[in-house]
């Protein structure tokens, strides 16, 4: 008897130490992020690594985008790996977060909204100066996109229909 309860009382411990995984990705989603307005917007996959991108309420009482990233799997349960948010009030907004792979290499997905309904599309240069189109989806709320790139620097193209450059990082000056 005194057997059993010590491998119960293992249990428990180890079970602590672990931390409780949620059976779904949006389960913790919404375990970790509380804050009144925080709505997941899309969900998506880069490299089965899951994401979410979110309207992130500021205190200010601005409304910008947040990502949220998770490990994990279906059988073990999922934990958010990483998450940040960011506002202003520009045409494009711009933000990245770096995510490690199991390959060693770390690929920063490049994510934002779009004000601007002249962007018809978005490149991201990568680190060997490869053009990679950003996937630009249609949400209830705003146009977001995203895309999984090696960098070194932030390097990004804006396109309106007639395939026009709006907008350029880093900046180009015409002088």
């Amino acid at each position: 008897m005194r057997v059993y309860r010590i491998i119960l009382i293992l249990l428990f411990i180890s079970l602590g130490i672990s931390g409780c995984k949620s059976k779904t990705i949006e389960e913790e989603f919404y375990k970790t992020h509380k804050k009144e307005g925080q709505k997941i917007i899309y969900q998506g996959s880069v490299m089965k690594r899951p994401f979410i991108l979110y309207k992130a309420p500021f205190d200010n009482g601005n409304i910008g985008i947040g990502l949220a990233i998770f490990e994990g799997d279906d059988a073990k349960g999922w934990k958010l790996s990483s998450s940040n948010a960011m506002y202003n009030e520009t045409k494009l907004l711009i933000d990245q977060s770096g995510i490690n792979f199991n390959d060693n290499d770390r690929r920063h997905l490049i994510y934002g909204f779009i004000n601007d309904p002249e962007i018809n599309k978005i490149e991201i240069i990568d680190k060997n100066n490869q053009v990679i189109e950003a996937n630009i989806i249609q949400t209830n709320w705003k146009r977001v996109y995203f895309g999984l790139v090696e960098m070194n620097e932030l390097r990004i193209n804006a396109y309106d229909k007639n395939n026009n450059i709006l907008f350029e990082v880093p900046y180009k000056s015409e002088n």
